[in-house]
């Protein structure tokens, strides 16, 4: 199953939005370089049609469509970035936890 959104990850759900947020990037760390690359070109495969689109449009109705796809990269290319990391959840969570202790300490 398809997590659209952090809040959807089971062993996320005591952390509030923010820890999620570096959860996740810690997990996307923890990425092999291979793995990193193919991350990078999911994305551009889901971004492609889009600038391709942009290429054809003149004019000044391009604004509003560069502001909505800004908008809407998030929603686009999150799912992969959280698809991606979910076998490194375990490992970011106690390296999170490591690093706050160490913090508070």
């Amino acid at each position: 199953m398809i997590a659209w959104k952090l809040s959807q990850i089971s062993s996320l759900t005591p952390y509030k939005l923010r820890e999620k947020q570096q959860i996740l990037a810690l997990a996307i760390a923890e990425l092999s370089a291979t793995q990193k690359v193919c991350l990078r070109i999911a994305k551009l495969c889901v971004l492609i049609p889009f600038f391709i689109m942009f290429a054809y449009i003149k004019g000044w109705i391009l604004v509003p469509l560069l502001l909505v796809a800004g908008l809407l990269y998030p929603l686009l290319t999150s799912p992969i970035d959280i698809w991606f990391a979910r076998p490194h959840f375990a490992q970011a969570i106690s390296l999170f936890k490591q690093q706050n202790t160490t913090q508070a300490n």
